[in-house]
C-alpha cells in the first residue's frame, strides 16, 4: 500500500475548511450579508464530507494505479485550492480596490465578483462530492460505516512525545575501533604530507552518522583534539563550496559573496595552523558528473590547507554509503552493516518505551512489538523512527493494524508508513521539503515562515499556542522527535538541521504530484504542480515548460556555474496565485514593478544583488514575510510600512521611517532614534510583538526617563536586546544614566548589550541586588561605556553563561560587589572577557564563604595594562588568555584544583 500521491488531500482540505470558519465571523456576517454566510457555511459543510471520500480514497491505497481516483482527486484538488483563493480574496483586511460603498453597490446588485466566484467554487464541490459516491462504488472501495472514519494520521498526537538523545545500540565494537584510532597515533594511516583518512561505509538508515556523532562528543576523542569541525556538504557542492563550509565550521566568519578559493583556503590555513583537528564530513556522495580522478583532485584541493604545518595527530572522518567514495579518498574504512536482532528490538522498545520498564509493558504489546521490530529488517533508522510513531498509542489493537500493514519489506516503505501515521497537520510541511535539494541545511525559523504564508499552520491546533511562529515551531520539533529532521551543530554555538537521505527519498514521493525540484533542464514538469523549485539555469525556459498560473511557490536555487541576471519580463503576469517566492538563487538587480500583480504573495526573499525595491512592492498587501540578505544596502519605499500584516521584515530597519506602525511585526528590528515623526522612542510602544532581536541606535537625542519609558522595552518579549549610544562622552552622565533606567528589559531576554553608554553608573535596574537576580540573561556585554566606574553585583544574574567588559575605562576595582550577597556567585558563567580596561589595577575577591564561577571554564584578560592583582582562578577554567597586561604573576588555580588542572598553566597562552 503506497501513500496518496501529492501533500496529502485531506490536509490541504482541512486548511480550507479552517479558513472558511474564520471568514465566517462576525465581521464576514456584517460585511457580506446571510448569502455569503450561507455560502461559506455550504461550503465548509460540502469540504468536510470530501475530506471524509477523500480519506476513505487514501485508505484504500494509492490512487496512481487507478486512473479514475487519480483524475478525480485531481479535480477535488483543483477546487479545493480555487476555494482557496476565493477565501483569499475576502480577506478585509486587505485595502480593496474599490471604495466600501462601491463594494457594498456591487454586493446588492449581484456584480460582487468574489460572492459569484464563492458560489461557483461551492457548486463544483458540490457536483464533485455527488459524482463521489458513484465513484467509490464503482471501484468497491470501503463501506459506508467507514467514510465516518478520520483519515489515517488525523487530528494530534495521542500521546506526549519525548525528546530522546540518539540511543546507538550493537555498534560498540565499531564505536572502540574509531575511538582508538582518533585517540592514538597515525602509525601507518599517515601518508607522507597527508592527513589520515577513514570512511564509515554502510547503506542508508545504517547508523553512519550517529557513529560519527558519537565519535564527535565522545571525551577521550574531545580531549586528544585542539579543534573539531563538522560539515554535511551537498551532493553538487564544489570546492568553493566545500572550502566555504569547512572554515565555516570552524568558526571563521566568511564575507557574503566570497568567491576566492584562495583566500578560504589562506584562512583555513591560519585557523589549523600547529592545531591537531579532527574533521567529520558527514554523507559524502561520489560526483557521477566527474572522473574518479577528477573526483579525488577536487577533494585533494579542498583539503590542502589542512597538510600544512605541524597537523600530526589530526584526523579526518567521513561517512558515506558509497566505497568508490572512501577509495577515492584512500581512506581506511569500516563498514556498517544490519543490525542483529536483539540490538534492533532494544533500538526499537527504547523509543517505544523510553526509560520505563520492560517487565511493567503489556505482554501482549511486547509480543506484538517484537514482531514489529522482526519486520525492520536490521535498520536503525527504521526502528527508531517506527518506535517513535508507535510511542504515543501504545495499544494492542492500534500496534496490531501496524503490524499488519505492508510495508515493512524494505526501508523505505516502512518509513512511509510512519509519513502515513504523522498526525495530519504535520504532514504538509514536511512533504514541502522535497523542494530543498538533498543535505540542504534547513533553519526552522526561515521553513516555518514559508508553512505560515502556504496556511500550513493553524493557531488551533490543541497545542495551547497562538502565535503562528509558536506553533509552527512546535510543528517542526515533533517532526525533530520522530525524525523526519535530524540537529547538527556548526561551531559551539549554531545549530541547523537536515533531512537524513532515506526521508528525503520519502518527501519526494509523497509531494511528487505537487512538488517538484527542478535541477536538471530535461526533467519533465507535471501540470499538476503547484510548488517548484528550479536552478537558476532553468528558469529563463519556465514558461513553456510550467502551468506558472497553477504555482503557489517558486524557488529559484542557485547554480555556482550559472548567473542569473535578469528574470523573464512577463513572469510576474502568469505567476498571479503564488504565496511563496524565493529569488536568493538569482543575481538581478532591478525586481519589476510588475511583481503587483502577485496579490496572495506572503513570502518574499531577495537575492543580494537587489538594492533598490519597486514601489509595487507596498502594494502587496498579504506579505507576511520579506527577507533581503545582510549587506544588501537595500533602499526601500517609504510605504513599505503601509504593508500592515507583515510580521517578519527581516533587513536593516533603522532607516525606514515610521516603523512602529507595523505593529504585527514578530521579527528584528533596528531602530534609529531622531528627534522626528516616525523615530521617537514613543513609536516603539505599539511593536508589543517582538520576538527576536531589538536594536536601538542614538540614544543620546533621548532626553529623559520618562522619553525613555515611551519604548515599553520591559514588555517586548526579546530575546536580544542591544542599547546604544553614539561616540561617548557627548551627553552629560547623569541624564544618560536615568535614560537607561528607563529602558529596563524584559526578564527573560537572553542576550543584552550596552554600547557606548554614557552614564557613571549602573542602571536602578541592575544595581539593586533583588533585582538583578530577576533576570535571566545568559549573554551580557558592556562594551566602550568608558565612564560606568563601578560593577554591578552581576554575580546574581543566575543563568549568565557569557559576560564581556570591554573598553570600560573609568574602572580601577573590581572586589566583592561584584559578586553580589548569593552563596554561589556567577553559578552558570562559562566565559569571562576583560578587554582594554586601561585603568583597572585590582580584581579580588574577599569573602571566604561564598562559592565563585564554579563552572567557567575560558578567561581572557585582554589589554589591562594596570592590572597588578587578581584572585585565584577556579579549577573549572581550561583556557586562559592573557595579552598586553601587566603583572599576571599572581594568576594561580584554585587551591583545590586537582594536579591534572595544575598542569593545564603550561598550556595557557600568555601572549
Amino acid at each position: 500500500m503506497e501513500a496518496v500521491a501529492g501533500l496529502v488531500v485531506c490536509a490541504i482540505i482541512k486548511i480550507v475548511v479552517d479558513k472558511a470558519k474564520s471568514c465566517a465571523s462576525d465581521r464576514m456576517k456584517w460585511l457580506g450579508g446571510d448569502g455569503v454566510v450561507k455560502a461559506l457555511e455550504l461550503l465548509e459543510s460540502t469540504l468536510c464530507q470530501l475530506r471524509a471520500v477523500a480519506g476513505a480514497v487514501q485508505r484504500r491505497g494509492s490512487p496512481d494505479k487507478s486512473g479514475d481516483l487519480r483524475a478525480w482527486l485531481q479535480q477535488l484538488l483543483d477546487a479545493v485550492y480555487e476555494a482557496h483563493d476565493v477565501l483569499d480574496d475576502f480577506d478585509d483586511s486587505v485595502p480593496p480596490p474599490e471604495s466600501s460603498v462601491a463594494r457594498l453597490g456591487k454586493r446588492f446588485f449581484g456584480a460582487d465578483e468574489r460572492v459569484n466566484r464563492l458560489k461557483d467554487v461551492v457548486e463544483k464541490l458540490v457536483a464533485i462530492h455527488a459524482g463521489s459516491q458513484t465513484l467509490l462504488a464503482a471501484t468497491e472501495t470501503i463501506a459506508s460505516a467507514s467514510l465516518a472514519r478520520e483519515p489515517s494520521g488525523g487530528g494530534s498526537a495521542t500521546g506526549p512525545m519525548r525528546h530522546h538523545e540518539d540511543a546507538v545500540f550493537g555498534r560498540d565494537k565499531e564505536l572502540r575501533e574509531m575511538v582508538s584510532w582518533l585517540a592514538g597515533a597515525s602509525g601507518a594511516d599517515a601518508k607522507s604530507g597527508s592527513v589520515p583518512v577513514a570512511a564509515i561505509v554502510g547503506l542508508g538508515g545504517m547508523g553512519k552518522t550517529t557513529l560519527a556523532q558519537l565519535l564527535f562528543k565522545d571525551p577521550e576523542v574531545a580531549s586528544t583534539f585542539d579543534l573539531k569541525i563538522w560539515v554535511h556538504p551537498a551532493a553538487m557542492d564544489n570546492e568553493l563550496e566545500l572550502a566555504k563550509q569547512i572554515l565555516q565550521s570552524a568558526d571563521v566568519d566568511v564575507p557574503d559573496g566570497m568567491k576566492s578559493f584562495h583566500w578560504l583556503q589562506t584562512k583555513l590555513e591560519e585557523k589549523i595552523s600547529s592545531s591537531k583537528f579532527l574533521l567529520v564530513i558527514d554523507d559524502v556522495w561520489n560526483r557521477e558528473d566527474m572522473e574518479e580522478i577528477g573526483y579525488r583532485n577536487m577533494w585533494s584541493k579542498v583539503l590542502a590547507p589542512l597538510s600544512q604545518g605541524n597537523t600530526t595527530g589530526s584526523k579526518i572522518v567521513v561517512t558515506t554509503r558509497q566505497k568508490i567514495v572512501a577509495t577515492s579518498l584512500r581512506a581506511r574504512e569500516v563498514y556498517l552493516g544490519d543490525l542483529p536482532a536483539n540490538d534492533i528490538w532494544s533500538l526499537f522498545t527504547k523509543y517505544a518505551f523510553g526509560d520505563e520498564d520492560l517487565d511493567k509493558q503489556p505482554p501482549e504489546l511486547l509480543a506484538i512489538g517484537r514482531k514489529i521490530a522482526e519486520k525492520l529488517r536490521g535498520s536503525p533508522l527504521a526502528a527508531k523512527a517506527v518506535g517513535q510513531m508507535l510511542e504515543g498509542r501504545r495499544s494492542v489493537t492500534h500496534w496490531t493494524k501496524v503490524l499488519e500493514m505492508d510495508g515493512f519489506d524494505d526501508v523505505s516503505k516502512t518509513l512511509e508508513l510512519c509519513y502515513r501515521s504523522l498526525p495530519e497537520h504535520l504532514q504538509p510541511g514536511f512533504a514541502i521539503c522535497s523542494l530543498f535539494p538533498k543535505n540542504w541545511r534547513f533553519k526552522r525559523d526561515k521553513l516555518v515562515k514559508i508553512w505560515m504564508a502556504l496556511d500550513f499552520i493553524q493557531a488551533d491546533s490543541g497545542c495551547g499556542k497562538t502565535r503562528l511562529e509558536d506553533v509552527g515551531s512546535d510543528y517542526f520539533d515533533q517532526l525533530v522527535d520522530r525524525s523526519f529532521f535530524h540537529r547538527q551543530k556548526v561551531g559551539r554555538r549554531r545549530r541547523y538541521y537536515y533531512i537524513h537521505s532515506l526521508m528525503h527519498d520519502l518527501a519526494d514521493k509523497v509531494s511528487r504530484f505537487d512538488c517538484l525540484r527542478v535541477e536538471d533542464a530535461k526533467k519533465e514538469i507535471p501540470k499538476t504542480i503547484r510548488h517548484l523549485s528550479v536552478s537558476s539555469d532553468i528558469v529563463m525556459q519556465l514558461k513553456g515548460r510550467c502551468d506558472l498560473k497553477r504555482l503557489r511557490t517558486l524557488l529559484i536555487l542557485k547554480n555556482p556555474s550559472y548567473s542569473l541576471d535578469q528574470l523573464p519580463g512577463d513572469l510576474f503576469m502568469e505567476l498571479k496565485g503564488l504565496r511563496v517566492l524565493g529569488l536568493e538563487g538569482c543575481n538581478i538587480v532591478r525586481l519589476s514593478e510588475k511583481i503587483v500583480n502577485l496579490k496572495y504573495l506572503r513570502y518574499l526573499a531577495l537575492c543580494k544583488s537587489i538594492t533598490k525595491l519597486p514601489q509595487a512592492v507596498t502594494k502587496l498587501y498579504r506579505l507576511q514575510t520579506f527577507s533581503s540578505p545582510k549587506g544588501s544596502g537595500l533602499e526601500v519605499p517609504a510605504d513599505i510600512v503601509d504593508l500592515k500584516r507583515l510580521r517578519h521584515l527581516d533587513m536593516d530597519t533603522s532607516k525606514i521611517t515610521g516603523i512602529g506602525k507595523l505593529v504585527h511585526l514578530q521579527g528584528s528590528v533596528k531602530f534609529h532614534v531622531k528627534n522626528e515623526k516616525g523615530h521617537t522612542l514613543g513609536d516603539l510602544d505599539g511593536m508589543s510583538g517582538l520576538r527576536k532581536e531589538l536594536h536601538i541606535k542614538n540614544l543620546d537625542v533621548v532626553k529623559d526617563k520618562e522619553e525613555a519609558c515611551q519604548a515599553g522595552i520591559n514588555k517586548k518579549e526579546v530575546k536580544v536586546l542591544e542599547l546604544e549610544w553614539n561616540s561617548p562622552g557627548t551627553s552629560v552622565p547623569s541624564d544618560a544614566a536615568e535614560v537607561l533606567d528607563g529602558l529596563e528589559p524584559y526578564q527573560h531576554v537572553k542576550k543584552l548589550i550596552i554600547r557606548r553608554y554614557h552614564g557613571n553608573r549602573s542602571p536602578n535596574w541592575l544595581s539593586e541586588s533583588l533585582k538583578a537576580s530577576d533576570f535571566y540573561i545568559k549573554y551580557l556585554h558592556l562594551i566602550n561605556c568608558r565612564k560606568w566606574e563601578v560593577m554591578p553585583p552581576l554575580g546574581q544574574l543566575s543563568c549568565l553563561k557569557v559576560l564581556q567588559l570591554k573598553e570600560m575605562c573609568s574602572v580601577k576595582r573590581i572586589s566583592c560587589d561584584f559578586y553580589g550577597t548569593k552563596l554561589t556567585a556567577f553559578p552558570s558563567l562559562e566565559e569571562l572577557e576583560f578587554d582594554d580596561l586601561p585603568r583597572w589595577v585590582e580584581w579580588t575577591h574577599e569573602e571566604k564563604n561564598i562559592e565563585v564561577f564554579p563552572k567557567l571554564r575560558k578567561l581572557r584578560l585582554l589589554n589591562c595594562p594596570e592590572l597588578i592583582k587578581v584572585p585565584h582562578l577556579p579549577l573549572s577554567v581550561r583556557n586562559v588568555k592573557v595579552k598586553n597586561t601587566g603583572f599576571v604573576s599572581q594568576m594561580k588555580l584554585s587551591s583545590s584544583s586537582p594536579s591534572k588542572a595544575s598542569l593545564m598553566i603550561s598550556s595557557w597562552a600568555l601572549v
